[in-house]
């Protein structure tokens, strides 16, 4: 197999790492083949040693195909229901595969081996199981059921098979002559018409059947047929995927045409114009003109061309060219995203309805749920205030109980004939004789009174309790009626959102038609579809976004020629992703293409005199770019269709800052460019963390807050004046520096803010993620989560950039909404002299709306904050960054080469490093770990090699893994060095410095 060096050395480090996996794969599959035997245990061998056949051919290494081939030729011959394995035949079977083995385990390792001997051995240890397999052994394949298999045979084999014949039918599309395209067709139908008779599915067949038959009728139409046939037979694909079984598509009208006898050709071109317009319920020319043949004049022609090209709806059979590159609403030859099962849906009705009037339900919403939230407060201390009459009425009761007992107890027969003796000397001794004697039952005795009293207090008992039972009824109903209201903020964003996807969706077919014209191989990556956006956002975004993809696509993409010259591949990339940045929409527009020439933008500039030479000599990059959003510039030496189509980067900009957005650009010559749209989100109801410092209330975004605790004395530790919080359990425990929102909240405020006393206690934590790091911010007191909605300030007030607006609490009080990750952002940038700051301000990633003139900050980007001030002699100096999982030891090395004068960028796994990559392109040395989360370093070194330009950056592994596995597993992945921790801080530097030496 020939191939491409370059591509066998990118391709050899994927080899290197999924070799040892099929390989024990393989031995697990032969060990438990007699155990557990069965047409799924040796379908799993068979596909194992088929893709290690597969590996070891795109790495060109024959002896390993070989023999992987001829143990995948045996594996069929076992794929027999009525075939027995006896001990001989398993026995052959480990001896074959050891043959496999051998020559993998030395390229693993790097080691030699005597490939003719191998080879001489299969053979012979091939041929004794031919000999004892006998007519097992070359019988036609057996195709077990799904049901067998424990899997959908015909899906996979669609997903497999089909997939790779259906693209290398669109590859030979583009690139093949109608000879060529002609025989691959016929050969591929073929192929489908068998399958599709094996599978049962009539529809699929047909298509390669009618394929056939129009090939044979019109061979001349070799790449007019390709197109149609392409289209039916994806159509049918996707139909399968889908979950069809029973049909599979089924072949269009036109290709049926074709397929059909035909004994006479009109020439006249009335007459044969229109033909399949079945579909269409649109006038034929012969409806307009009657059924007369005419001569056809050639201005006439000329004309009748014209107005069919203008009446484009009407089903005329065109040049083929113009008919495969014209969009097909029902059925499009893609090769972006197959093509979705066709489906008869009905439309849901749909009414239109104003912006206004969805802002306005968004409003009410909104007083509804700071309404709901008062109602809420005020229910639950109504339940609190009744609950409390209630406990106060039963400790009245009590009382009572208690004087009426110690009444009666003064009121029994001992205590009367006391009395009476008492009674009886006062009244000797009295000029008053009494007219009554003393009764428990009458009105005016006490006892009387104090039963009147506890029967008062059992019925004011009972209202309280029934004023309590009210009003958990009531709190059930305000739950009732929340969960409502979250079903009407569903329901509107519903009506006023969409995902990004319904917009992204739409580039695939363009970018198909432009690389099918222009001859211009690309690829479209989306990522962020389900981000949603504003309708009336969305509405405003395709026309940029559609500039931005075509003007990359012309300008961007460069001719293949170019590409190869430039060691890239053929194809070029285009990549398209959305995110939420804090309060913002992000939307990248990327390629991989030539990039901003900077030299011919000051040019083009001088030329249309929007500057002068000396003004131009003298402008940076920044300026510039801010030169492409000029009205009417170009750096192009003339206007073509595909990019001048009266959308310029000027209007791009002017639209999105009818959104209050802005777009900036960052660029590479001869790498790509990459243009970001940033828009602020209407945002006006979250979930919100309160919290109180200095007597004044604030609300955070929840997003950022990763957890809340009070910590306990002992793990709060000062050092050099900064507080910090030890956090983490034993061996992963880590400080992590604690602010004081009281101390870094720099508003100005009309009124004095009161210092409190110290606490004796430590004060609540809010800790919050910034990239990859944990910080605290101290605040005074804990209030609790709401649900609430968020109001802007307004322009009358110069709020700082981290506050988002104000939120009225349920108890009526204003409370700020802060952003914490802006907040930290400022608060670290202070920490830092001039000189750091510069590459702090150029890396770290900016939450706040760019300047017109300022670039946007990519999210990875991550300067090292040091927690002393001992950056103040850093140099200018080489970019490292540094993967690792442990924050210690990122923050160690970091700190060494800082001390050094170099600049450090960190990441917490492989696929942050990854993300790093995209964005800084200057990165001259890599740090890396092995075992981390998500990407470890082994993944890392294997992922690089997908990103152009990367290759060659020198890897330096530092692990704590000290076998020579895992050293010899690294450098074969393409890692420079290998170190083991723990190192020595001078031999690090050493290295980092003698590998810095070699790269330049």
């Amino acid at each position: 197999m020939t191939q491409d060096p370059t591509i066998r050395e990118q391709t050899y480090p994927y080899f290197l790492q999924e070799a040892p996996e099929l390989l024990q794969a393989l031995e697990q599959g032969l060990l438990n083949l007699r155990e557990n035997w069965g047409i799924n245990q040796v379908n799993d061998l068979m596909r194992v040693t088929h893709t290690l056949k597969g590996a070891a051919t795109s790495v060109g290494l024959e002896t390993i195909a070989t023999v992987a081939h001829s143990l995948e030729d045996i594996f069929k011959a076992l794929c027999q229901p009525d075939l027995v394995i006896d001990p001989e035949v398993e026995a052959l079977l480990f001896e074959g595969f050891e043959c496999l083995r051998l020559p993998l385990v030395a390229e693993l390792t790097g080691g030699s081996i005597d490939q003719a001997e191998i080879l001489d051995r299969a053979a012979a240890i091939f041929a004794r199981l031919q000999e004892k397999l006998g007519d097992f052994f070359g019988r036609e394949a057996y195709l077990p059921t799904s049901a067998e298999l424990g899997f959908d045979l015909t899906q996979s084999l669609f997903e497999i098979g089909v997939t790779q014949r259906l693209e290398q039918i669109a590859t030979i599309l583009d690139n093949g002559q109608p000879e060529e395209i002609a025989t691959l067709l016929r050969t591929q139908a073929e192929v489908f018409l068998g399958l599709a008779e094996s599978l049962n599915l009539p529809g699929f067949g047909a298509i390669a059947q009618t394929v056939l038959a129009a090939l044979d009728n019109h061979s001349d139409q070799a790449v007019f047929i390709t197109q149609l046939a392409l289209r039916d037979l994806q159509a049918g694909h996707a139909a399968v995927l889908a979950g069809d079984r029973i049909q599979g598509g089924e072949p269009s009208g036109e290709l049926q045409q074709l397929a059909e006898k035909i004994t006479e050709i009109e020439t006249n071109f009335v007459t044969s114009g229109i033909e399949t317009g079945n579909e269409l319920d649109i006038p034929t020319l012969e409806s307009i003109w009657g059924q007369q043949t005419i001569p056809v004049e050639p201005i006439l022609e000329q004309q009748i061309e014209e107005f069919i090209q203008h009446n484009s709806d009407a089903n005329v059979e065109p040049d083929p060219s113009a008919i495969y590159n014209s969009p097909q609403p029902k059925q499009s030859v893609s090769p972006f995203n197959p093509l979705p099962p066709k489906e008869q849906v009905s439309p849901s009705p749909t009414v239109r309805v104003s912006v206004k009037h969805l802002n306005q339900l968004n409003y009410s919403i909104g007083e509804l749920v700071t309404n709901h939230n008062h109602q809420s407060l005020q229910t639950e201390q109504l339940q609190a205030s009744s609950k409390t009459l209630l406990n106060q009425i039963k400790q009245h009761q009590k009382l009572l109980i208690q004087l009426q007992d110690q009444y009666k107890r003064q009121a029994s027969p001992t205590n009367s004939r006391k009395k009476a003796r008492k009674a009886s000397k006062t009244m000797r001794s009295s000029t008053i004789v009494p007219t009554q004697s003393h009764s428990w039952t009458q009105p005016g005795d006490n006892a009387y009174l104090i039963q009147s009293l506890l029967d008062h207090t059992v019925q004011l008992a009972e209202t309280a309790e029934a004023i309590d039972l009210l009003t958990r009824a009531s709190q059930q109903t305000s739950q009732k009626q929340q969960q409502l209201l979250k079903i009407t903020q569903g329901a509107l964003i519903e009506a006023r959102m969409l995902p990004l996807g319904e917009i992204f969706g739409r580039f695939p077919q363009i970018l198909q038609q432009l690389e099918t014209l222009y001859n211009k191989p690309i690829s479209l990556q989306l990522h962020g579809n389900e981000v949603l956006v504003d309708k009336a956002v969305a509405e405003k975004l395709f026309d940029p976004l559609l500039h931005l993809v075509r003007n990359a696509f012309d300008h961007g993409i460069e001719p293949v020629i170019v590409r190869q010259q430039r060691g890239k591949p053929e194809k070029g990339e285009i990549k398209i992703s959305a995110y939420h940045q804090s309060r913002y929409l992000v939307i990248e527009v990327q390629d991989d293409g030539n990039g901003l020439d900077f030299d011919q933008i000051r040019q083009r500039a001088v030329e249309r005199q929007l500057i002068s030479l000396e003004q131009a000599n003298s402008l940076n990059q920044i300026q510039l770019i801010d030169l492409l959003f000029e009205s009417g510039f170009s750096t192009a030496s003339q206007v073509n269709d595909l990019s001048g189509r009266g959308i310029g980067l000027d209007v791009v900009r002017n639209q999105l800052k009818s959104l209050r957005g802005s777009i900036t650009v960052d660029s590479e010559l001869h790498q790509g460019t990459k243009f970001i749209l940033q828009i602020p989100l209407s945002l006006t109801i979250a979930q919100l963390f309160i919290c109180e410092v200095n007597h004044k209330t604030y609300a955070f975004l929840d997003d950022a807050v990763e957890q809340i605790l009070i910590p306990r004395s002992h793990q709060i530790q000062e050092r050099n004046g900064n507080k910090f919080l030890r956090w983490g359990k034993e061996m992963d425990e880590k400080l992590v520096p604690i602010y004081s929102l009281a101390s870094i909240l720099d508003y100005n405020s009309p009124i004095p803010l009161s210092h409190p006393p110290t606490p004796t206690s430590p004060l609540p934590v809010l800790l919050i993620r910034w990239q990859d790091a944990l910080f605290g911010l101290e605040v005074e007191q804990l209030i609790g989560e709401q649900e609430l909605v968020i109001s802007p300030l307004g322009s009358m007030i110069a709020a700082p950039s981290y506050v988002h607006g104000a939120s009225i609490l349920a108890s009526g009080q204003l409370a700020l909404v802060i952003d914490g990750g802006i907040l930290l952002q400022k608060v670290l940038a202070k920490q830092y002299d001039v000189q750091t700051s510069k590459v702090w301000a150029k890396s770290i990633p900016s939450l706040l709306p760019p300047s017109p003139k300022q670039p946007l900050l990519t999210q990875s980007h991550t300067v090292v904050p040091a927690l002393s001030a001992s950056n103040s002699d850093v140099k200018a100096g080489a970019r490292i960054l540094i993967i690792d999982d442990s924050l210690t030891t990122r923050q160690s090395v970091a700190i060494a080469l800082q001390k050094a004068g170099y600049y450090v960028f960190q990441a917490q796994d492989g696929h942050k490093g990854l993300e790093q990559f995209q964005h800084l392109s200057d990165i001259q040395l890599v740090i890396c770990d092995i075992e981390m989360p998500r990407m470890n370093g082994f993944e890392f070194l294997r992922s690089r090699q997908q990103i152009p330009g990367l290759a060659d950056i020198p890897v330096l592994i530092l692990s704590s893994q000290s076998s020579e596995k895992h050293r010899l597993l690294a450098l074969q992945l393409g890692a420079t060095v290998y170190m083991t921790k723990p190192y020595m801080e001078q031999k690090l530097l050493a290295m980092v410095a003698n590998l810095l030496e070699r790269a330049t």
